[in-house]
């Protein structure tokens, strides 16, 4: 057994010497290699249990090292969960399946769940003028006032432009009167306009104010803009604030003038002692507009209330709504007009029809589609209450929209534009039939054409000029619309116009039209949407039309402005045109008060 155990001690030295070679071999330089080799050969012939104990070293030193790495990484997670005391954290930890989604935008993506669980924050911009104008100055500092070369003229214009900033920024709540199109006005635009200012001031030995009102009002502000009509508006802001009188310390707005130079710090003492109280009249409207938003307002709150309440009680399937809607179904079955008989008009229209003749048979066209389309509707909806008929989808929506009061958007598609509710609507759309029934009559327009009762009013517009183009032989493309206020209403017209059109139906936003003196004037106190008289519209070339000393009025067809422009009718005003704009004056077709 002993000559056993030391053939085997032999033979694990032999193994040993043979490792310890190759290492040393791999460590040592090329020029000691030899001397080295025969140093550790004689050294692990003479005692070759200290070779084996040289690799147990070894290997025990890297047993140490991994062992040393798995606790670096259990401390390194150990570290992770809270063993560092500045991580440490009071209460539960979270899950490790949390995950949070951080939005600075509107999406309809996320499931409405989801948002009612979830923590919402807002960083809504200050109301009115006083804090909007405090905001913008908050934008600077000391810095920029101190390194122009032209004080004066550099604190008097920045001090215009923020009021100018603040004005467009809390306009958008008048709504449709103050902007047509809501646009995201933010500090960025103030600052780059600023920095511009900067620089023209230093590299022009006079202030190039016509650049800059481009500059800000085309480029800067204008850029947001896509409504013509708000680019005027915004242009009427710079033609008044950024000029030569500025310097001067002229009124920025009734009752608020524009400071001399001042510190910085001096600027907010200014504002907090001078700034007049909120009003419309501090951004040119006139105070109705106060009353007009405040009521949109109220109305935007009281249907939503009113959307959740039948929302959340019995959808469309108890016995009151089910009367409510049975009992409108009823009404507006028993009233539906019935469709005009296209093809007898049409024979009884001789074959060169004027252009106005046209437009009242095209009228016919489109509101017999819209009764085709009701009367479909409510077949299915009354048969789908009685049982008969399942009830669809459509018919569902249909039933919802009844019982709120709503157009619904299956007749919407086909119909007129128009803000009223369901009732209101359906009484307008009477009037309007009784117009075309009274021209299917005598096939004769009017005395005094209803615009308003219109699907399409431009169309009736353009056969205006069309008729004057063909009588005198002018092109339809050099013609315009010349407006001329009677002082009649339609029940004292008793002939229709030798040329052009008389019409009716349209109301006044933002003024009034005052007929002792055929002129537009300031509105009355709570008279929001006063009648126009009858006006007659002809057309002229437009070389032969002077425009001098009148106002360029939009005309719209609800109170929504922007998508419902119809065309400009230039009307006559003693006052500086740009009152108006700035004014938000504009002619409506049609009106919900």
């Amino acid at each position: 057994e002993d000559g056993d155990e030391n053939a085997e001690q032999d033979d694990g030295a032999a193994d040993d010497d043979k490792n310890e070679q190759q290492a040393a071999e791999e460590s040592k330089d090329d020029t000691n290699a030899n001397n080295d080799n025969e140093h550790q050969q004689d050294q692990s012939n003479e005692n070759p249990e200290d070779g084996q104990q040289q690799g147990d070293n070894e290997q025990h030193q890297q047993q140490q090292e991994d062992g040393a790495d798995e606790d670096e990484v259990e401390e390194e997670e150990e570290d992770y969960d809270d063993d560092d005391p500045e991580l440490q954290m009071e209460g539960p930890k979270g899950h490790p399946d949390f995950r949070v989604f951080l939005s600075a935008e509107p999406s309809g993506a996320i499931p409405i769940g989801i948002l009612q669980r979830s923590i919402k924050l807002t960083n809504e911009p200050p109301q009115g003028l006083k804090a909007n104008l405090i905001r913008a100055f908050n934008n600077f500092g000391d810095e920029p006032w101190e390194n122009s070369s032209k004080q004066q003229e550099f604190k008097s214009i920045l001090f215009a432009l923020c009021f100018f900033h603040a004005v467009v920024v809390e306009r958008k709540k008048f709504g449709a009167q103050g902007w047509n199109r809501s646009y995201p006005f933010n500090p960025g635009d103030l600052t780059t306009c600023v920095d511009v200012l900067a620089n023209y001031l230093e590299d022009r030995p006079k202030i190039p104010w016509d650049d800059l009102r481009y500059v800000f009002g085309e480029i800067m502000y204008g850029g947001h803009i896509t409504d013509d009509w708000d680019r005027v508006l915004c242009r009427g802001y710079l033609a008044y604030l950024i000029t030569p009188d500025v310097l001067e310390g002229n009124d920025l707005c009734p009752n608020f003038a524009a400071p001399p130079p001042l510190s910085f710090k001096d600027y907010f003492t200014y504002i907090e002692d001078n700034c007049p109280p909120e009003s419309p009249v501090s951004y040119g409207l006139h105070p109705n507009a106060e009353i007009n938003f405040r009521t949109v307002q109220g109305d935007t709150l009281f249907r939503i209330i009113n959307e959740l309440q039948s929302s959340s009680g019995s959808g469309g399937g108890g016995s009151s709504s089910s009367e409510k809607v049975r009992q409108s179904l009823d009404e507006i079955m028993g009233s539906l007009p019935e469709e005009f008989n296209l093809q007898e008009v049409a024979e009884r229209l001789e074959d060169d029809r004027t252009p106005g003749q046209h437009v009242f048979y095209q009228e016919c066209e489109r509101l017999n589609l819209l009764l085709a389309r009701m009367k479909k509707s409510l077949t299915d909806l009354d048969l789908g209450l009685k049982g008969a008929l399942s009830m669809s989808p459509a018919m569902q929506s249909l039933f919802d929209e009844i019982f709120l009061d709503k157009v619904p958007d299956s007749w919407a598609d086909v119909g007129y534009m128009s803000i009223r509710p369901l009732g209101s609507w359906f009484q307008n759309l009477l009037e309007r039939n009784q117009q075309l029934m009274d021209f299917t009559g005598e096939l004769q327009l009017p005395k005094v054409v209803y615009i308003s009762f219109f699907f399409n009013p431009n169309s009736f517009l353009t056969s205006v000029m069309q008729t004057t183009a063909m009588q005198y032989n002018y092109d339809l493309d050099q013609m315009t619309l010349v407006t001329e206020v009677t002082k009649k209403w339609p029940d004292q017209v008793d002939a229709p116009a030798r040329e052009g059109a008389h019409v009716f139906g349209l109301f006044m936003e933002g003024g009034r039209w005052d007929m002792a003196a055929s002129t537009i004037e300031e509105s009355r106190m709570k008279e929001l949407y006063p009648k126009m008289p009858v006006m007659t519209i002809k057309s002229l070339p437009i070389t032969k039309v002077d425009h001098k000393d009148q106002y360029a009025c939009p005309v719209y067809k609800t109170q929504e402005r922007g998508p419902g422009f119809v065309c400009t009718l230039h009307l006559k005003t003693k006052a500086n045109p740009r009152k108006w704009i700035i004014g938000g004056v504009g002619l409506l077709l049609d009106v919900v008060e």
